[in-house]
């Protein structure tokens, strides 16, 4: 089944939690420099396999379809030179990670949709301008332009502070004819990291890009932040386009979360029915978790969930 497919059916639809920061406080993983956890598709793919497998076994008890992404927010052109990597086709090799993991599921894999994940430039916790939206477009279709040939179900921007980087990543996806996601780093006053309103940016994207996304999310932000965030828009007009959100443990503000040198996290049992009450009043749809969280809470997110 299609990704849009599943999208338009589902109603509910799970992502998988936190990777890096269970990496490095469970398994206490070093990380590269430039690519931070992709390269561990190469040193430690077992690791990898079983988090994306504990998610994947949620999901599936459930019977809800689940969303999981490459291990690649931070791999591009600029970060591959700077890695040990450069000479490894790393984008393919984790989409072919993902794809044998989904190949043990049987007939629950048609449920299992598999994205390649990318990012911004330089640093998602700040709204600094570093690219203007043509040079973010040029930037971004060298990572784009290699998921055409892959057998991957849709294609996700995850934490996109500012809104330049943000429209030239679409336009990049755009081109691939693979459905696609835009996540913005939103703050609770209702704004990305630039300040541009989040409808607004929604509005800019969906005039100016064909196709546009499927859809926008938040992710790394607590849901009580986000629903500040969404009663703060001057109007909700475009807010029917906004349908997902994958969590941040913790209340701080994305500057405080920056500089904080422990990984904050909120009661999963308090957290979790923040999101179901913010599912319920925005009608998202899609829902899991970013920093701070881990299986556990995406099985009582799970569960909470099922009494819908």
């Amino acid at each position: 089944m299609s990704f849009n497919a599943v999208f338009d059916k589902a109603e509910i639809i799970l992502t998988e939690g936190a990777l890096v920061e269970r990496l490095k406080s469970e398994f206490h993983l070093k990380m590269d420099g430039a690519v931070n956890h992709a390269g561990l598709i190469y040193s430690h793919p077992e690791i990898l396999s079983m988090l994306y497998r504990q998610y994947i076994d949620i999901a599936q008890k459930q019977g809800f379809p689940i969303m999981i992404m490459t291990p690649t927010r931070r791999v591009n052109a600029e970060s591959m030179a700077r890695s040990k990597f450069a000479n490894k086709p790393l984008l393919a090799d984790s989409i072919k990670l993902l794809s044998r993991v989904r190949s043990e599921y049987g007939d629950y894999q048609s449920r299992i949709l598999l994205g390649g994940l990318l990012g911004c430039k330089g640093d998602a916790y700040s709204g600094e301008k570093v690219m203007d939206t043509s040079e973010a477009y040029e930037f971004h279709t060298q990572q784009t332009r290699q998921f055409i040939d892959q057998r991957i179900d849709f294609l996700f921007a995850g934490i996109m502070p500012e809104i330049n980087e943000a429209e030239g990543m679409a336009r990049a996806m755009a081109e691939t004819g693979i459905p696609y996601i835009i996540s913005f780093m939103v703050q609770k006053e209702g704004t990305l990291l630039d300040g541009t309103v989040l409808i607004d940016a929604i509005k800019r994207i969906d005039e100016n890009v064909d196709p546009g996304p499927v859809c926008y999310m938040a992710n790394c932000i607590h849901p009580a932040n986000l629903r500040l965030a969404l009663l703060n828009q001057p109007n909700l007009h475009y807010l029917n386009r906004f349908k997902g959100i994958q969590a941040n443990a913790s209340i701080l503000s994305p500057e405080e979360l920056n500089n904080c040198p422990v990984v904050e996290q909120d009661d999963f049992n308090h957290l979790v029915n923040e999101m179901y009450q913010i599912k319920k009043q925005f009608e998202l749809k899609i829902v899991g978790g970013c920093c701070g969280t881990n299986n556990e809470f995406i099985s009582i997110l799970a569960d909470k969930l099922k009494e819908i």
